[in-house]
């Protein structure tokens, strides 16, 4: 009879299973380290709000991953007292053009504008249309003569399209 060998299982070394185990578990904790933000080191992109009492200080982020916008609201500009001209307010972008029918401007530009119409000597037009789809502020467009507003138009509608003439 002939002796075969006998084949090495995994069970007969259990210093093998042992560092497997102790790897698996190493990983998982390093995962869990890594993902819920572990350790002493808070740095963040937001700025803190800090609050503090006597037996406890603890630290609360003002803004939780969104970004911060800051929006900038521009004044009317003053209109001239002399002369004609052209006041476009629009929150988003506009484009359009401005002036005497034989000279017209042509403008793209966002926020509350006022455009001058040189040697205004007639008829004075103005069209401009939004450059985006919304439907909730209004496009408007006024004609100003010596300081009072003559003619004023405007539209809510998307890529809204607001065109005056005076006289």
């Amino acid at each position: 009879m002939r002796q075969g060998r006998r084949r090495r299982d995994l069970g007969d070394t259990p210093w093998i299973t042992i560092a497997a185990i102790v790897g698996v578990i190493a990983v998982v904790i390093l995962a869990l380290v890594f993902f819920l933000g572990g350790g002493s080191d808070q740095s963040s992109t937001t700025s803190p709000s800090v609050s503090s009492s006597a037996a406890l200080q603890t630290t609360k982020l003002s803004n939780q991953g969104v970004a911060s916008i800051t929006v900038k609201t521009t004044t009317a500009p003053t209109v001239p007292v002399s002369g004609v001209w052209i006041m476009v307010d629009y929150i988003g972008s506009y484009k359009g053009s401005y002036g005497m029918p034989s000279n017209l401007q042509k403008v793209e530009q966002s926020g509350i504008r006022l455009f001058e119409v040189v040697n205004a000597t007639g008829t004075v037009q103005a069209t401009f249309a939004k450059k985006d789809s919304s439907a909730k502020h209004d496009l408007s467009v006024t004609i100003y003569k010596d300081g009072k507003a003559v003619k004023v138009g405007d539209n809510s509608s998307a890529y809204g399209i607001v065109s005056i003439r005076y006289p």
